[in-house]
């Protein structure tokens, strides 16, 4: 019995002997903790074997699984019951109580340290503060940061943030894919990680091509070994926050190298945490305690109000702490009010925020941060903000917004990115709200529809569908204001007042003709002309050759020259009388002036009718358009017309359709199911037009094109003018100034604004309305208008012929007859003179006639009157105007020429003033008088005087 008992006291004065030479540490941790907590352990146990210490460290370190079996418990009571423990050091990231109360009961000490990223975390925060961040991604390089960010997040953030770990590899889990499809775009994207490890994370940025904007971006070094960051350059003018190795150590107490490679932030905390309770507990010697769990059963959970013995409390007063060292302010969670906040110890560090500058080629600093009091100070006197990004949704609509093509062969053209170039009036919209409010932009155009049309299931595609996902946070296209979309969205005020659809249609080609004027009269009618002055001419000729009264026939009445109607003076008196100066000398019998008199009625009746008849062709021509309106649009056969498939046009004609027939239907069951007032729907017509049926029936027949721009290109390709396109009203003028072939026909119906719309409850909306009202009140919209639809561009076209009148081409047949004329009188000319000088070559040699010298020339009567010469040129010529012989005028009762009187005043009365002579008829030579060879004189003739 005393050998036993011999040897109980030998043990335990052996164990109370290993004791007193070794400090026993019990760490609780969380499981994310593990890896990195036992590679910094051992760095650190073995960097502490290496100082001159008396004591050694057994560590025991123990894993808070926090379930309900009490396996936590359990561990920590076979942890006290074997080995013992001299303190507790807790890096747990959420307070356990169960043991934290065992720890207080029993008096052993217990030391708790901060999360290891809380000052980079509350650094951040604060930093975000001063540039009023909306949105931030925050990405770690591990599961443990990503964990203590988490709890960070609990005790409250100051914005709103999403955190992500870069080293998941679960499908949907890689950061670069989740930061791509945030909505809304992240305001600012974070990089937690060590020197070497930012690296490899700004890699998988970059190749995927998320680094577009750099001041967006901020780099956290959560080591001393920034300087290892090779893409200074590229990630220029983005804010990065870094350590001072050298402070870090001096407040150590190592050597500059210490704080170089390897260092990390826990290591260096467990090793002064552990270095200082060394030191300590070399001069106090602390008492191990052991508990028996199953004698304290009650206590476990039982809490003290001043559990801890005076003596455990002296040695833990005495521990001395490190510079490097101190106590950061407890945080209540927000979700675990339940929780007593217990002090806890953190590092002593200063960050610095800066951003690199190559054009420097040095860091310029913008803030710095100190873990003393966590206050954050300016280097510069404002840290200004990141332009905000945002996605701004469109679709392809010309001209409001458009791909930018190439002219000549249609493809896109693309900026030195790849990404296609976006134009027209909503781009610069874009463009100037972008300078206006200070933000960035993309343009996002939709996947799947168009501006948004909502299926059978209520889900929107289409501009409308990416706003109403969150795709994009607000939108900026050809969108129109419908009830239907307004349950979605919120509109904003209008940009473009008022647009609707309007009917596009080729200015038809007018058939130019040379002869164009001969087109007045048909063919039958320019043959009854010819047929009545051949027939006129013909009659004219007939009735001066067989009238006994005609000049020819009684000579006697007439002893003056007239005109001899053979048949060739009888055309071209039929044919000049088609002219302004008239035929000239009219027939001298009754019946052959009656049928002048006809003829020249006729022949006025047809050049009025002809004059008139010509000038109502070409304006009527000019001024004539296929339609006027959609009603004569629908009511006619000859032009097809179409609309763009599935476009807000071609809905509008399926929902009229569909009104008709709805009224139809009401109505229809109205009149035949009336009992008291049946009377009042006695009607033979339908009161409502039914026209949008049949429109939408000839719409389909015609086949709706995939795009405007098919469809302008059809009507453009119609040139006479049986093609219409129906489409929006406002890209259809804009259409017209670039294609002089184009115009618009009817009023603009079905009108309806253009407005920005946003997510419905949006914070942008007021923002956004009041720039709207600003660049309205400075008349922004105007220029737009004005650049887009510039009527200036119409002064390119060639003029039309209503504007330039009639063309050389339509009446050059007038100067091609003019000119036809003159060559066949030159050929007739050259055939006359051809003629004559083989008539002449073929008469015989000429005579010289010889008079005697005592001839008497004026011997009235008297002298050889006869001669053996040849007769008279005015004998022997074919005479046209007949002169009758003396002896006749002497026999026949004369019929004097018409008097000057007569022939210039035809019967109207003679002015006063005009004298004309005395009267009296004096002879005198005739017209075609010559002196005979023989000496004697032609026939005389006479005139008053």
């Amino acid at each position: 019995m005393e050998l036993l008992e011999l040897l109980v006291l030998l043990l335990l004065f052996g164990h109370s002997t290993a004791d007193a030479a070794m400090l026993k540490i019990t760490f609780w941790i969380e499981p994310v903790q593990r890896p990195e907590f036992d590679a910094d352990m051992a760095v650190v146990l073995k960097e502490l074997g290496a100082m001159p210490l008396d004591l050694k460290v057994d560590d025991v370190s123990m894993t808070l699984t926090r379930t309900e079996d009490g396996q936590d418990m359990q561990r920590f009571c076979e942890i006290l019951s074997t080995v013992g423990t001299n303190v507790v050091i807790d890096l747990t990231y959420k307070h356990w109580s169960e043991g934290y109360g065992l720890v207080r009961s029993l008096g052993i000490p217990y030391v708790r340290l901060e999360r290891i990223l809380r000052p980079f975390l509350d650094m951040f925060g604060d930093f975000m503060r001063q540039k009023r961040a909306n949105n931030v991604a925050m990405v770690f390089i591990n599961a443990r940061d990503m964990s203590e960010a988490m709890q960070q997040m609990l005790s409250g953030y100051p914005f709103r943030t999403i955190i992500m770990d870069a080293s998941a590899s679960d499908p949907g889990q890689n950061f670069v894919e989740r930061i791509r499809a945030l909505r809304p775009s992240p305001t600012y994207v974070a990089l937690f990680a060590r020197g070497a490890a930012m690296n490899g994370l700004f890699e998988k940025v970059q190749k995927a091509g998320l680094f577009q904007r750099s001041l967006e971006w901020h780099f956290v070094f959560l080591d001393t070994r920034d300087r290892v960051f090779k893409y200074k350059r590229q990630a220029e003018l983005c804010t990065r926050f870094t350590l001072s190795p050298r402070a870090i150590c001096r407040s150590m107490s190592m050597p500059d190298l210490y704080c170089g490679s390897g260092f990390t932030m826990q290591r260096g905390m467990l090793l002064n945490v552990m270095r200082s309770l060394i030191e300590t507990a070399q001069a106090i010697r602390p008492d191990v305690v052991y508990q028996d769990c199953n004698a304290t059963d009650s206590d476990l959970s039982a809490e003290k109000e001043d559990p801890v013995s005076e003596a455990d409390t002296t040695w833990l007063d005495y521990v001395h702490w490190s510079n490097f060292l101190t106590y950061a302010s407890p945080v209540q969670q927000l979700l675990d009010k339940t929780q007593i906040p217990v002090p806890g110890l953190s590092y002593a560090v200063n960050i610095s925020a800066g951003y690199y500058s190559s054009e420097h080629e040095a860091k310029t600093d913008l803030a710095a941060w100190s873990s003393s009091g966590s206050r954050m100070r300016l280097l510069n006197e404002t840290i200004s903000p990141a332009r905000r990004f945002f996605r701004i949704g469109t679709a392809e609509s010309v001209p409001w917004s458009y791909l930018r093509r190439n002219p000549k062969t249609g493809e896109l053209v693309r900026d030195r990115s790849g990404s296609p170039i976006w134009e027209g009036y909503c781009i610069d919209f874009i463009v100037r709200l972008a300078q206006k409010l200070n933000f960035e932009y993309a343009i996002v155009a939709p996947e799947v529809g168009h501006m948004g049309e909502v299926n059978e299931f209520g889900e929107w595609d289409g501009v409308v569908g990416d706003l109403v996902r969150g795709e994009t946070d607000f939108a900026i296209a050809a969108l129109k204001m419908y009830s239907e979309r307004e349950e979605v969205v919120d509109f904003l005020p209008p940009y473009f007042e008022q647009t609707g659809i309007s009917i596009a249609i080729r200015k038809p080609v007018r058939r130019t003709s040379l002869f164009k004027f001969m087109t007045v009269l048909r063919v039958e009618v320019w043959l009854s002309i010819v047929a009545a002055l051949v027939g006129t001419a013909i009659m004219i000729w007939f009735m001066d050759k067989y009238s006994p009264y005609s000049s020819k026939n009684n000579r006697a009445a007439y002893p003056y020259a007239c005109r001899d109607f053979t048949l060739r003076e009888s055309f071209w008196f039929a044919l000049t009388s088609f002219t302004p100066q008239g035929g000239g000398e009219a027939p001298k019998a009754i019946s052959g002036r009656m049928l002048v008199a006809a003829y020249w009625l006729f022949v006025v009746l047809m050049l009025a009718t002809f004059t008139a008849n010509l000038a109502a062709f070409l304006t009527v021509e000019r001024m004539q358009t296929p339609v006027q309106s959609l009603e004569q649009l629908a009511r006619q056969s000859r032009i097809n017309y179409t609309v763009v498939k599935d476009s807000d046009t071609h809905q509008y004609f399926v929902n009229m359709k569909f009104a008709e027939d709805t009224l139809y239907r009401m109505w229809k069951e109205l009149a035949l199911n009336a009992s008291k007032d049946f009377k009042k729907f006695r009607i033979w017509d339908y009161p409502i037009k039914e026209q949008y049926g049949h429109i939408l029936l000839a719409i389909n027949s015609s086949q709706p094109v995939v795009d405007a721009r098919e469809g302008f290109a059809n009507v453009d390709a119609h040139e006479n003018a049986d093609y219409a396109f129906i489409h929006d009203s406002a890209e259809i003028k804009y259409e017209i100034t670039r294609n002089c072939n184009l115009t618009e026909v009817g009023e603009v119906f079905a009108e309806q604004p253009y407005a920005v719309a946003v997510q419905q409850g949006s914070h942008l909306g007021d923002e956004l309305s009041y720039a709207i009202l600003e660049l309205q009140k400075d008349r922004f919209f105007e220029e737009l208008k004005a650049k887009y639809w510039n009527q200036s561009n119409l002064r390119n076209c060639p003029l039309s012929e209503d504007q330039e009148g009639i063309t050389l081409e339509s009446l050059g047949g007038v100067f091609i007859a003019t000119l036809f004329g003159l060559i066949l009188a030159m050929m007739t000319l050259g055939m006359e003179v051809l003629y004559y000088k083989r008539k002449t070559n073929k008469l015989e040699p000429p005579i010289t006639l010889v008079r005697p010298v005592d001839g008497n020339d004026g011997n009235e009567g008297g002298g050889d009157t006869s001669s053996t010469g040849p007769p008279s040129a005015v004998a022997t010529m074919k005479q046209a105007w007949h002169i009758p012989p003396a002896e006749q005028m002497k026999q026949v009762k004369i019929s004097p020429p018409p008097s000057f009187e007569s022939a210039t005043f035809r019967g109207k009365k003679m002015p006063d003033k005009v004298t004309l002579g005395d009267g009296k008829f004096k002879p005198r030579q005739g017209l075609y008088s010559r002196r005979n060879l023989g000496g004697t004189t032609d026939s005389q003739m006479g005139y008053m005087e």
